[in-house]
């Protein structure tokens, strides 16, 4: 009998999947599903719903991945330019960063394109906040909510309940995410969830200030509320080869609009007359730190529309 049921585990060849009767599986692809698909994207990942048949007690044919609300990504390591699936049918992603070392806009920047892409939407977690200063944090805050104007901020530290914060996002049926560098706090934040260490956390670094993190597979939690966690690894590379130009720009769509302003419509927003981006720049309308973003991010987003018309 064929039965529709959800990736809760995965790990290179190897899937768990939670069915209708809450009892799990171990699952494999079919030999049909295998010749059938051709790209490395478009096999089950963790957040998943499946449809095949059970077999030999324990055991699930995964036949087919049923279309997906959601879907993020990034690139493959190395010079491939195929996608790694991390994730599917996310609600809201936790861009989640420390408040010490490992704040740095542009990986966060990179972070947000890809959360934009992947059709979910956005949230910055800044964790471990009893480290610092609370001008520190107003100073962070005030950073990200200028550059990433509509995306919500949350503060979070070991002494705080998180469901105070989290909770409007972890409603039933709810699947949400985390992702950010290794050791930033996303362990620590599901073991409250949870209300046990289901993730092992290892302590902050002296010399560096890093967290040391074990998660090298992805798994989805259910919570008591019905609501659902996915914990991902940390991320080294973020590649944007394989997101949409669309998605690239997302962030600086600010800038586009008032772009459409300009006296000439191939304006390089530079030295020529009538620019509306230099003069929003000179009345502190845009920020300096969003349009220096931009500058850098032009080339990549250049050549992602190049590749896109290549394509059709």
């Amino acid at each position: 009998m064929k039965q529709t049921g959800r990736v809760v585990f995965q790990a290179k060849d190897m899937a768990k999947i939670l069915l209708a009767d809450n009892t799990i599986a171990l699952g494999r692809v079919s030999g049909k599903f295998r010749n059938t698909v051709d790209k490395f994207s478009d096999y089950p990942i963790v957040g998943d719903l499946v449809t095949g048949e059970s077999y030999d007690k324990n055991q699930f044919l995964i036949e087919e991945v049923l279309p997906r609300t959601s879907f993020l990504q990034r690139k493959v390591s190395g010079n491939r330019q195929d996608e790694q699936g991390i994730a599917a049918n996310i609600d809201t992603v936790f861009i989640t960063t420390s408040a010490n070392e490992d704040f740095n806009i542009a990986r966060l920047e990179r972070y947000t394109t890809i959360v934009w892409d992947s059709g979910a939407t956005p949230v910055f977690v800044l964790t471990k906040t009893d480290l610092t200063t609370d001008s520190k944090i107003e100073e962070l805050c005030d950073i990200l909510e200028s550059t990433f104007i509509g995306i919500p901020v949350i503060t979070t530290n070991q002494l705080s309940d998180p469901w105070e914060k989290f909770g409007a996002y972890l409603s039933p049926g709810k699947l949400v995410t985390f992702i950010g560098s290794s050791g930033v706090g996303k362990s620590t934040l599901l073991n409250h969830f949870l209300g046990e260490a289901h993730q092992d956390t290892k302590t902050i670094r002296a010399q560096d200030a890093r967290g040391r993190h074990t998660t090298t597979s992805r798994e989805l939690f259910m919570l008591a509320n019905g609501s659902m966690i996915i914990d991902t690894p940390g991320m080294r590379e973020i590649g944007l080869a394989t997101v949409s130009s669309k998605a690239a720009g997302e962030h600086y769509q600010q800038i586009y609009d008032l772009a459409d302003q300009c006296r000439f419509s191939d304006c390089r927003h530079d030295s020529e007359p009538g620019c509306a981006v230099k003069a929003a720049l000179a009345s502190g309308e845009l920020s300096q730190e969003l349009f220096k973003s931009y500058r850098k991010m032009e080339k990549e987003i250049a050549y992602l529309k190049r590749k896109e018309a290549n394509k059709r």
